[in-house]
């Protein structure tokens, strides 16, 4: 029983197959989950940049520009996922990375439609600090 544990847990390298039409669906989704994940560690930290102008302070800057840089390099761990392992067990589709893919689209869209009243809210932050 272990070993079949092990196997469903840890997929037992079976991502170097795609042997049916499930282990297709598998690696659809876990490319999708994936580039959308990417996209928008591409895309926050293009929002991002226009807080970091507002910024008061030096050093708030540029924590902020290496936060951007974080999320970043996070995009493009995203990217060489899909390049190098195009499946992930079923559970870690389900439970981490369609939430992830969600959340993280939830999160570019909310900072996109925001950003005039992010932008206005720190600008009087810096009218105010001067």
């Amino acid at each position: 029983m272990l070993p079949e544990l092990s196997a469903f847990v840890l997929n037992d390298h079976s991502w170097y197959r795609i042997d049916d039409t499930w282990d297709v669906a598998r690696a659809a989704l876990w490319c999708a989950a994936n580039l959308v994940t990417a996209f928008c560690y591409f895309a926050i930290p293009w929002e991002l940049r226009h807080w970091r102008r507002e910024l008061p302070y030096q050093s708030v800057a540029l924590i902020a520009t290496m936060f951007m840089g974080f999320i970043f390099f996070c995009g493009v761990h995203h990217v060489v996922d899909v390049l190098i392992m195009p499946t992930a067990p079923w559970w870690a589709i389900w439970t981490a990375n369609i939430p992830m893919a969600g959340f993280s689209i939830a999160t570019w869209i909310i900072i996109r439609r925001q950003r005039r009243g992010i932008m206005w809210v720190l600008g009087m932050l810096r009218q105010a600090m001067s």
